[in-house]
């Protein structure tokens, strides 16, 4: 019996994404950096690309070249011409996925391309995808677990310079906890101020650099506020006044905190995070969490009557307006064209979302556990929590298909084949549940049943002296 295989990657569905490689040389020149007695070449080009579709933008995820061309990968350069012109992102790129948060027109088709650079320039392009930015439907709506650093009382959580950061109101020498994705937790120590009841914790740009600012409601001490350059090592500063200080946020050139204790001065502002001044609050509820975005300041309460939001252009005159629901409100936070809030009581609706910041909508979260904190960062809304076991952390980002396999090898079987492969996992795909074949080229697909969801995966029902195209993609 002879079997004729072609072997062919993958891409995976839904939302049109694509995985496309190229095996053998193009006969093409290959450019090189000449340093000492090392030869640079540029980098081959990106494979296996997926692409999502975002508001406005979209995620390509990758296979890294195989080759960087003798020097490390620096960043990688887009293009939604099909290589006419490119975008370098800044920050820089180094790893899969690449996101482009904005810029793009929706319902408009954009041939994608991405390449590597590196010292010595920059390398082959991939292949294209066919992106069509749209509105996500289940960004901020749909909510995946993940593990904390410790099973601390996490109260509040940021992003800023590459690094998500938490701060907690209970634990020993680890009330902060940073990650470079949301995902993995490292604990910090907070400032030598000791172990206070910390709340919330924002990044703002003072001078030109980033900026680091927690608040405390450890009332009755001068040292309610700590600071920190990078997140790890932190200083204490002083409040405006000893009230309860429970959230902070920065925007317009400022930073601004709300406090649940007060008469007429629940509200806090600082152009530097250092010095204070007290302003008045819509009215005084316990304002528990603030945020910017979109030019506006918009903070949450746990107490109140239909008024348990409250905005602001400039964080210091503030308007009353109606919360989806009377729950406790103790997070909100502004990301990708959405404010989302978060609850510490409710059955099935702690969370709510609002495009303004004034009209609201209940959505339901990951579980019913005291949510305290949420914040957005690197395409990822994070929200974290005081209860549960395991899971005091929920994220939700693009809902993104799984990454494409990558075929190794195609071993012949009796009336069939054995396709031998591996898989990538991105933090922003819910995990991979099963694994489908296609034997003519994409047409058709077959689910394996019963479920797998790793290599090796094996077909069937093949005829003698036929030629078959294989691809199989990845479900989740």
């Amino acid at each position: 019996m002879r079997i004729f295989v072609m072997l062919v990657l993958c891409y995976t569905n839904p939302q049109d994404s694509i995985a496309n490689t190229t095996f053998g040389s193009t006969g093409k020149s290959v450019p090189f950096l000449f340093n000492g007695s090392n030869l640079f070449a540029t980098p081959d080009a990106p494979t296996n690309l997926v692409v999502t579709p975002l508001n406005t933008g979209g995620m390509i995820q990758f296979t890294a070249p195989a080759s960087d061309g003798g020097s490390a990968i620096t960043n990688y350069e887009y293009s939604t011409d099909n290589g006419a012109t490119w975008v370098t992102p800044s920050p820089a790129v180094t790893a899969s996925p690449l996101i482009i948060s904005s810029g793009l027109t929706n319902c408009t088709s954009y041939q994608v391309k991405i390449r590597a650079v590196n010292a010595s320039g920059s390398g082959a392009a991939s292949v294209g995808a066919t992106l069509v930015p749209s509105t996500s439907t289940d960004f901020g709506i749909i909510w995946s677990q993940r593990a904390s650093a410790a099973d601390n009382n996490w109260f509040g959580v940021t992003y800023g310079n590459g690094l998500f950061v938490a701060v907690a109101s209970t634990g020993t020498n680890n009330l902060v906890m940073t990650s470079p994705d949301g995902v993995n937790w490292t604990p910090r120590n907070s400032a030598a101020a000791a172990n206070k009841s910390w709340q919330s914790v924002t990044y703002g740009i003072v001078n030109g650099n980033g900026l680091f600012v927690a608040v405390s409601n450890t009332a009755g001490t001068s040292n309610q506020v700590m600071t920190s350059p990078d997140g790890i090592t932190w200083t204490a500063q002083t409040s405006a006044a000893d009230k309860g200080w429970r959230s902070v946020t920065y925007g317009n050139g400022r930073f601004v905190a709300v406090a649940n204790s007060g008469t007429g001065n629940r509200v806090m502002t600082s152009p530097d995070g250092i010095t204070w001044t007290a302003s008045t609050s819509a009215a005084d509820n316990n304002w528990i969490s603030v945020t910017h975005g979109n030019g506006l300041f918009v903070a949450v309460a746990n107490s109140g009557t239909g008024n348990r939001v409250m905005t602001s252009e400039d964080g210091i005159t503030w308007t009353p307006r109606t919360s989806a629901a009377d729950n406790n409100w103790f997070g909100v936070t502004y990301g990708n064209g959405l404010f989302v809030a978060v609850s510490q009581s409710g059955t099935g609706n702690r969370l709510m979302t609002s495009p303004n910041g004034i009209t609201w909508t209940s959505r339901t979260s990951a579980a019913d556990n005291s949510w305290l904190s949420v914040t957005y960062g690197n395409g990822l809304f994070v929200a974290v929590s005081a209860t549960g076991t395991g899971n005091r952390v929920m994220t939700s980002g693009y809902n993104a298909v799984a990454d494409a396999p990558v075929i190794s090898a195609i071993n012949a079987r009796n009336n069939g084949a054995q396709a031998v492969f591996s898989n990538t996992a991105s933090p922003y795909a819910p995990v991979i549940s099963n694994y489908e074949y296609s034997t003519d080229g994409g047409s058709t697909w077959t689910a394996l049943s019963p479920a797998a969801s790793q290599s090796p995966l094996t077909i069937t029902g093949f005829s003698n002296s036929t030629l078959y195209n294989i691809k199989i993609r990845a479900l989740n």
